[in-house]
């Protein structure tokens, strides 16, 4: 039987019970968080892929695999097991040596992948900004937090503020920040008075 198909009862959730979450697989009932007096009631689905919804004469177990629905979900929040792969390779989960911990569009990315990935970007981007003559004096007197490298744009999320140190998302490169602030710029004097 396919996932798609599955409509198990769940005889331990009232019909009338209404406030549920999802934590990963696990479903809760009537959380802390409600304060509605009823007990809270935690379960997994027998199987990954399935989550609990409320149908006119009780809950029960569903599909939810967007890959099963045929959902087009940019970050799935669950997938069955046949869709647990990585989505640049196919490799299984269950198949990896270390745990995947890039979330990509439609799931996830096994570390061989986003490593390949990354480096082939990096050398692009390396290659890019030797072409264009790219050198560390284009990062000076500039709104932008420009790599010197690779001539990526960072962004202030990527600032250290104990020691104003950036690591470029791109090519890895550990870079410090000089920031100089123009008063008249900000609007805290006007030019006229910088003159003076």
């Amino acid at each position: 039987m396919s996932l798609m198909d599955v409509k198990i009862h769940i005889p331990e959730i009232p019909a009338e019970w209404t406030q549920r979450t999802r934590s990963g697989h696990t479903n809760v009932w009537n959380g802390h968080f409600y304060r509605n007096g009823l007990p809270e009631v935690k379960l997994d689905p027998p199987q990954h892929g399935l989550y609990a919804e409320r149908f006119d004469d009780g809950w029960y177990w569903v599909c939810d695999c967007p890959k099963c629905l045929g959902k087009d979900d940019p970050f799935p929040y669950i997938v069955c097991d046949e869709h647990n792969r990585c989505e640049t390779c196919g490799i299984h989960r269950s198949e990896l040596k270390e745990k995947p911990a890039w979330g990509v569009h439609g799931g996830w990315q096994c570390n061989f992948c986003h490593t390949r990935e990354h480096e082939a970007r990096k050398n692009a981007a390396i290659e890019a900004a030797r072409e264009q003559g790219h050198s560390e004096n284009d990062c000076w007197y500039t709104d932008k937090l420009i790599c010197p490298v690779c001539a990526s744009e960072c962004t202030s999320d990527d600032i250290d503020p104990e020691d104003q140190d950036v690591t470029c998302y791109v090519c890895d490169t550990n870079f410090t920040v000089e920031i100089e602030y123009d008063l008249a710029n900000l609007g805290l004097i006007n030019s006229e008075e910088e003159e003076d």
